[in-house]
């Protein structure tokens, strides 16, 4: 019999990273896609309840699809992924058609609560080898037993982030901790990119898989650029109010969108890879279990994975597409977020990573995690 998990034992996971987003940024540039306009393939009409987080919720870019199928979209804001891991884990789950979830979720929502329908692929014409790069189709994290359950649509890097004007450029985590930037970096409250970078820094190249003592390592030499660091954030937000303000230089394991943000204000914040590497991130659309308008859902998938929409969702969020045929339709300053000659070699070098194990009688658990971060940061 399969383990009903409680409230108090799903995932408490802090993924703030694009909170600040707001739902109304655009980087420079972005009008340059107003001639492109998705192919609008007819939709059952009716409700479309979908979850997902502020300005990815695709009504902008989906507008005159929605329109035209008469669709009553109903959108209900994620502050972080538990709100979709508590929200579909329950006894007769609310009927919504669409939700998001992140890779480290996978494990948990395919095996373990079972909260996606299997998709037909029949039924997702642009979900193809043709379309999408290789790194995003029929991988582990969306697809099992020959059953496709998550419908990958963006993704980025959480790495290095500086100010030119206030430091040289950092080639390693450890230039963060010259005598220099005592008070003058930051940490976020976002612990599916500070845990991975952490372990890697710390010597441990197994997360997250590791040992309570292992664990426990990884902490104590973050504690080197906690006590380097001005201040653990809460967002993301924040991190660009204090570098938009001069306060901080560097933010440790920040997102690529900063700099877009920053430059709004006028101030130049550039993102770098350190020898130690980046942390990878990849968000995908997934059918929860009481879905009742299966198919307006399939052709939401379905055009959130279209080359335009693509092109449009990832310049207004600064992120990077899954579908190659959308490269040549970015801006240039959302397309050289990233390099796409070579998307391959960037998951190569920066897997997508899970999460720590709910159980385990040998390496941490999640709680292990959590209780140890709580610990960190209270110090």
């Amino acid at each position: 019999m399969r383990k009903i998990w409680s409230t108090d034992e799903i995932m408490q996971f802090a993924t703030s990273r694009r909170s600040f987003l707001g739902g109304a940024t655009a980087l420079a540039g972005g009008a340059m896609l107003a001639p492109f306009v998705p192919n609008l393939a007819h939709a059952g009409s009716g409700d479309l309840q979908i979850m997902a987080w502020e300005g990815w919720e695709l009504t902008d870019e989906l507008a005159d699809w929605i329109s035209k199928n008469n669709l009553n979209v109903e959108v209900s804001a994620m502050g972080n992924q538990d709100d979709v891991t508590t929200k579909f884990s329950v006894p007769n789950p609310p009927p919504f058609d669409a939700a998001e979830y992140n890779q480290g979720y996978a494990d948990l929502y395919l095996d373990v609560l079972k909260i996606t329908k299997p998709l037909d692929k029949s039924k997702l014409p642009n979900y193809s080898a043709d379309n999408l790069f290789d790194v995003f189709y029929d991988k582990p994290t969306w697809f099992r037993n020959g059953e496709l359950h998550g419908v990958p649509y963006a993704w980025g890097l959480n790495t290095i982030v500086y100010n030119p004007k206030m430091m040289e450029k950092p080639t390693s985590y450890e230039d963060l901790l010259k005598p220099e930037l005592k008070g003058k970096i930051v940490l976020v409250d976002d612990t599916l990119v500070t845990w991975p970078v952490a372990a890697v820094l710390a010597g441990f190249k197994t997360f997250p898989n590791l040992t309570k003592d292992e664990m426990a390592k990884t902490f104590e030499h973050l504690k080197l650029y906690r006590d380097q660091a001005r201040t653990i954030s809460l967002t993301y937000g924040d991190v660009v109010s204090l570098m938009v303000s001069g306060e901080v230089a560097a933010c440790f394991a920040g997102w690529t969108g900063i700099p877009t943000e920053t430059a709004k204000q006028n101030v130049e914040t550039i993102y770098t890879i350190p020898k130690e590497g980046a942390a990878t991130w990849c968000d995908a659309w997934f059918m929860p279990p009481g879905a009742d308008n299966e198919e307006a859902a399939y052709e939401f998938f379905n055009q959130a994975i279209s080359p335009e929409v693509q092109a449009k969702v990832v310049t207004r969020n600064a992120a990077g597409v899954v579908s190659s045929k959308a490269v040549d339709l970015l801006p240039p300053e959302t397309k050289a977020l990233f390099d796409y000659s070579d998307v391959e070699g960037i998951f190569k070098a920066a897997p997508l990573l899970g999460i720590p194990p709910l159980e385990s009688n040998q390496y941490a658990t999640y709680a292990d995690w959590v209780a140890a971060w709580n610990e960190f940061k209270a110090g």
